[in-house]
């Protein structure tokens, strides 16, 4: 399927038109006010949110993932049949075309909710998320300069491919699965300029390289995991170039780092709203994507967990934040009481050092450990102090060193009691 360049060449044209442009708030508030009337049309196609078309976007109910994904209909206005989105998008898994009309096509979430989020895509969706992608990520350099980009996720699919019909890139899919020595292999023999991978993966390369490797890095850029500020500059260190966050869902492209390496929502093209997480200066976020056409984001809450940056130094209007902390199933709570997910992963990083793998599992019964020989002691004050701060008294239990049990690395868990 060959990608349409002039669509990306037009999305990477009007993104970086839109940067020049968008100076405030009240900018940035015009222009989503805009794309929201003209998104209308859109939402009467869409059988779950057509009664309520042409009213403002605070007379829409806010909707979770699990009920878009419940009804899969109701939430595409193609009129397309999950079973078929299904087997086009495990087609996808394979490499191979799904056979959808009109160069429509499908592919899975990462799951690691649980349950696999299924979503569309058609040509020119793809082409406005990779011009629009390239604008963000790589701001200073035109989509038809020449460029090697090494993507580390747990499967491919033709949105990922697209980018390498973009201009003059090589484009080089690593899956999860491929063990850490022969990834480290490909990657010498690619040399990347843009490396993008979970925070795990640029670990594990960071503990097999003791020097920056010679690659003509660019761009170093961690997704779909939490990475803490100790662990970033130790990967910084190992690989030459400090690594940068993405925020990239099922949802959509939801952020990207400024050049102080400071996370800011895509307010360009989605409207973000925050959802205050009791007791905490955190947020969940509500999307609305403004130019999602095949299947709608409308008032969407994630499960991410949010901490906001009143200001960032790099003069963008846009939200900004750090990073994406985990999701609300990640945030330790005994009634009033909570630690968030930041504060248990900067304190292990400060006693236990960056490279060190570990992971703590908090129930309203009990505190799990897991760490390697030689740390536990250290672990244990560790969270014993995170524990006494906030007035909770809980037995602490101490096991082996973590084994990853899913897609992507959670070092800090909130476990229900059964």
């Amino acid at each position: 399927m060959t990608p349409d360049r002039a669509a990306m060449l037009h999305a990477w044209v009007g993104a970086q038109i839109d940067a020049v442009r968008l100076r405030s708030r009240e900018d940035i508030l015009r222009r989503q006010e805009r794309l929201w009337r003209r998104l209308q049309t859109v939402v009467a196609q869409t059988p779950a949110l057509a009664t309520y078309a042409d009213r403002p976007l605070n007379a829409f109910p806010i909707f979770t993932p699990a009920q878009a994904r419940a009804d899969f209909a109701g939430w595409n206005t193609l009129g397309l049949a999950e079973d078929l989105a299904r087997a086009a998008a495990q087609d996808a898994e394979c490499g191979q075309e799904g056979g959808l009309p009109d160069g429509l096509t499908a592919g899975f979430s990462t799951g690691s909710s649980g349950v696999q989020g299924l979503f569309l895509a058609s040509p020119r969706e793809r082409a406005a998320y990779v011009g629009h992608a390239l604008a963000r990520l790589l701001p200073q350099s035109a989509p038809l300069k020449r460029w090697r980009i090494a993507l580390c996720l747990r499967a491919d699919n033709a949105l990922y491919r697209d980018v390498g019909g973009a201009g003059r890139v090589a484009f080089d899919f690593i899956g999860l699965n491929v063990p850490g020595g022969e990834r480290r292999a490909r990657l010498d023999a690619f040399r990347p300029h843009v490396l993008i991978a979970p925070s795990h993966v640029l670990a594990d390369l960071a503990h097999r390289i003791e020097a920056p490797p010679g690659w003509p890095l660019r761009r170093l850029f961690y997704a779909a995991e939490p990475m803490g500020e100790g662990e970033r500059a130790w990967i910084a260190d190992r690989l030459g170039m400090r690594p940068d966050p993405i925020y990239q869902a099922t949802e959509g492209f939801l952020g990207a780092p400024c050049r102080l390496g400071v996370l800011h929502l895509n307010e360009d093209v989605l409207i973000v709203e925050r959802e205050p997480v009791a007791g905490t200066d955190r947020f969940r976020p509500i999307v609305t994507d403004l130019r999602r056409t095949s299947q709608p984001v409308v008032r969407l809450r994630l499960d991410d967990l949010l901490e906001p940056v009143v200001t960032c130094a790099c003069g963008s209007p846009f939200q900004a934040v750090r990073g994406v902390e985990g999701r609300m199933d990640d945030l330790w709570r005994w009634g009033c009481r909570f630690v968030p997910p930041r504060a248990v992963e900067e304190a292990m990083v400060a006693a236990l050092g960056p490279q060190r793998e570990w992971r703590v599992t908090a129930s309203a019964s009990r505190i799990l450990i897991e760490v390697g020989s030689g740390a536990a002691e250290a672990a244990t004050a560790t969270v014993a102090t995170l524990l006494n701060e906030v007035g909770v008294v809980l037995p602490v239990q101490v096991a082996g060193p973590p084994i990853q049990d899913g897609p992507k690395r959670r070092r800090v868990r909130w476990s229900d009691d059964r």
